[in-house]
């Protein structure tokens, strides 16, 4: 039988065991940095009405920004310091599909028992509204991701009040 001698046993540990190490730093290290981004929608001035355009909010380490897509709109885009916020709002709002005159409009086209079951429908709607000293942002969360914003806001110490609508 083949014996290792004593001091090849302890330079292969010590090798392995300093491997082992590096890979695990590197791998925690590139774990940490990486900015998770989602498609939002933010509420922009447009002259003296308020409009909804597709954005991008990036959450990274100390900041989160928000962009809008359109290039018309990139001046409006903001960006937030987590210790800088001093009210984040978080409110949902149900609303029919389809409005009165909607309704009555889709019952004449397409006749009274197709439109009957989008009258009891009811669309969610996500907000965020994020305010520090000195600016805001109204954003339009996804239905898909509006847990995983506010649930990555509270991580970084932000405190994300939710608002419930009230009953009628």
């Amino acid at each position: 039988m083949y014996r290792i001698p004593t001091r090849h046993f302890f330079v292969r540990k010590a090798v392995a065991c300093c491997l082992i190490i590096s890979v695990l730093i590197v791998s925690s290290a590139f774990a940490q940095t990486a900015a998770r981004t989602y498609e939002v929608e933010m509420v922009v001035p447009s002259g003296k009405k308020s409009i909804e355009t597709d954005a991008v909010l990036t959450i990274g380490e100390t900041t989160f920004r928000v962009v809008p897509d359109k290039t018309a709109f990139k001046a409006e885009a903001k960006e937030f310091n987590y210790t800088d916020i001093k009210v984040a709002d978080y409110s949902y709002a149900k609303k029919p599909m389809l409005s009165g005159g909607g309704a009555v409009a889709t019952a004449l086209l397409v006749g009274f028992i197709f439109a009957l079951p989008f009258l009891f429908i009811k669309k969610k709607k996500h907000w965020l509204t994020v305010q520090t000293e000195k600016e805001f942002a109204v954003i339009k969360l996804g239905t898909s991701s509006h847990r995983q914003i506010v649930a990555e806001l509270r991580t970084h110490g932000v405190t994300v009040s939710e608002l419930k609508e009230e009953g009628k």
